[in-house]
């Protein structure tokens, strides 16, 4: 099969990983795959060190750009007709519309499919009605809750979804080096909790932040690590300052050392208030590590209750702390839970699963549309 993924984003996170991953899978079983992001952008980047094709005549860029989104649909139409795409798989929003106008009048039509990746709403406004359920053939969701709730469209057929997990590979994570993150930072003696990802609203730093404030009066062998980079790092930094942290919370800013920092935790806390699976979740849960977690979107597909990790209400600090003392306190228990999740991931989240649902799902869009 010949394979287009787009995707907008210029940053690296959870979709960009899934789409490389995805590629790089499909690509090692036979299958020709390009993928369309604007130029310089991470994946594109990453793309190009494996060895994966890429399309860059693309800015796919936020908010209603008609010139630039014009631009991008020429271009796209140029490599629809080169190409001869058999699957055109999108991942967001600008690359979605540019896609779907562009396909406009090309025969034969590629199938199109879109992941869904996040719980943000779906207004339900003519043109996403179009969207949905005219210009895109199948719908993937990562979790059972955003599946869930594109069920409740009416306009998104329950046979036209498909769900379909992120993944991680699992071995990478086994050969993370902790004592060298450690030894780096300075906290060999330290009790030391963490956070991946992206700083963004939705992940709940601030809340993480508050429970903290509270954990270090009682704990004060304990750091919190900070890892990533994103549009709230200025206003993290400021509440680590102002209430009185900077010692304790430490920021990293952006590593791609992961499996070493994680490695390197005790501990790994997600307070998202809204997450479509966590792949930050996944990667914590191949390296062993006990797991703190906001009961929200697909999270409890991986973490559950008492089993893989603990569960607490979103936006609750007050909770958070509770739970973070807890495994403070009772080794054990963390162990095992860390130990249950590590198996859980292996288990149902590995990267050869994604690559060999996703295929299984093009195979059956090939058939239907010789059909």
């Amino acid at each position: 099969m010949k394979i287009l993924h787009t995707n907008f984003h210029r940053g690296w996170g959870g979709q960009s990983n899934r789409i490389l991953v995805v590629s790089r899978e499909l690509s090692q079983r036979g299958h020709e795959v390009v993928i369309a992001a604007p130029r310089g952008s991470k994946l594109v980047r990453r793309a190009k060190n494996e060895g994966i094709r890429t399309f860059e005549e693309v800015q796919f860029a936020r908010g209603f750009r008609p010139h630039r989104m014009g631009r991008d649909i020429i271009g796209l139409r140029g490599l629809f007709r080169r190409e001869g795409f058999d699957i055109i798989h999108t991942h967001g929003s600008q690359d979605s519309w540019s896609t779907s106008f562009a396909l406009i009048g090309i025969r034969p039509r590629p199938f199109v499919i879109r992941t869904k990746h996040n719980m943000f709403p779906i207004r339900d406004h003519l043109f996403n009605r179009w969207l949905y359920s005219r210009a895109t053939d199948r719908i993937v969701c990562i979790s059972r809750a955003i599946r869930d709730y594109c069920g409740e469209k009416p306009y998104l057929r329950s046979k036209n979804t498909a769900l379909i997990p992120s993944a991680v590979n699992p071995a990478r994570f086994r050969e993370g080096k902790g004592e060298k993150i450690r030894g780096e930072l300075g906290l060999k003696e330290c009790y030391v909790s963490g956070i991946t990802g992206r700083l963004r609203p939705e992940k709940g730093h601030v809340f993480l932040f508050d429970a903290f404030s509270r954990i270090a009066e009682q704990v004060p062998d304990m750091v919190l690590l900070v890892v990533g980079t994103g549009s709230l790092d200025g206003e993290l930094r400021e509440k680590a300052h102002s209430l009185g942290l900077e010692k304790r919370i430490l920021f990293t800013g952006f590593r791609r050392d992961i499996p070493d920092i994680l490695a390197g935790l005790d501990l790994f806390i997600m307070p998202s208030v809204s997450e479509g699976l966590g792949t930050a979740i996944l990667e914590a849960g191949a390296s062993g590590l006990p797991i703190i977690a906001s009961r929200v979107g697909g999270i409890p597909d991986i973490v559950e209750q008492g089993e893989t990790g603990l569960l607490v209400p979103p936006g609750d600090p007050a909770l958070l702390a509770e739970a973070v003392l807890s495994l403070y306190h009772d080794r054990d228990l963390a162990g095992r839970l860390g130990n249950a999740a590590r198996l859980r991931v292996e288990s149902r989240f590995s990267e050869k699963m994604l690559g060999e649902k996703t295929e299984s799902l093009y195979r059956e869009c090939m058939e239907l549309s010789k059909g």
